[in-house]
């Protein structure tokens, strides 16, 4: 698990740091917001550094709860960012239109309702397991609560991604999409497997968040390839014709 924490980490740093020049020339900065959020997200996922920073807040797992906020915000700006670049409108509206609002405020009351109803006191990092039998019962609904924003922004997003994928676009950007198509279905995943006992959730969250970073870079280098080529079709949007 500490592998994980830590390459997921390194992953979203390094790309955070290879588009600093593009967000200071004002190209795509809601990409260079994203993998900020994803980096911030990544920080407060490393046990030591999640320990450090609770502590601070008076060690009552604050920082966990924070933390599933900033992932809704991070899936959110990801969302609407692939939607409208690979063209869709259904998708887009999904988003950010009334089903979209409604799913992210459900999520958000869901979320801070289990946070509130658990004794949060002597916990281990993340909340991740019962700390008392208080919370055997909601514990679980929390952590599921937390996964099921991101997963319906990721199924929202799994059509267009297909067509994407099986479009005549670049290698670069069918792989981007595939990339980020598979860290989708991770995050569709997270969700089940949140209820289930030991149901390797770890694996299955930092797969979704390397995916997307994985595709969202991808993407990115075929914009860079695109742009003294004038191969416009080098870009995240699909090709229509």
């Amino acid at each position: 698990m500490t592998a994980l924490e830590w390459t997921t980490l390194l992953v979203c740093g390094t790309a955070l740091v290879l588009r600093v020049p593009d967000a200071v020339r004002g190209r795509n900065r809601t990409v260079f917001g994203i993998l900020l959020l994803a980096t911030v997200c990544s920080v407060l996922a490393v046990t030591a550094v999640y320990t450090v920073i609770d502590g601070a807040l008076g060690g009552r797992h604050v920082t966990s709860l924070i933390l599933r906020f900033l992932v809704f915000a991070t899936v959110l700006l990801v969302g609407l960012r692939l939607a409208r670049g690979l063209g869709d409108a259904r998708a887009y509206a999904l988003i950010a239109g009334a089903p979209g609002r409604w799913a992210l405020a459900l999520c958000s009351v869901a979320v801070l309702a289990a946070f509130l109803l658990m004794d949060t006191t002597g916990a281990p990092a993340g909340l991740q397991v019962p700390s008392t039998d208080s919370n055997a019962t909601v514990a679980p609904y929390f952590t599921a609560a937390g996964r099921t924003y991101p997963a319906y922004i990721s199924l929202v997003l799994v059509p267009p991604l297909l067509s994407a994928v099986r479009g005549r676009q670049p290698r670069l950007v069918r792989g981007g999409a595939l990339l980020v198509l598979l860290g989708a279905l991770f995050a569709i995943l997270t969700f089940p497997v949140s209820l289930v006992p030991a149901g390797g959730l770890h694996f299955v969250n930092y797969a979704a968040v390397l995916g997307y970073v994985g595709g969202l870079v991808l993407f990115w280098f075929s914009g860079l390839i695109a742009a003294p080529s004038g191969n416009a079709k080098a870009t995240l949007r699909r090709n229509r014709g």
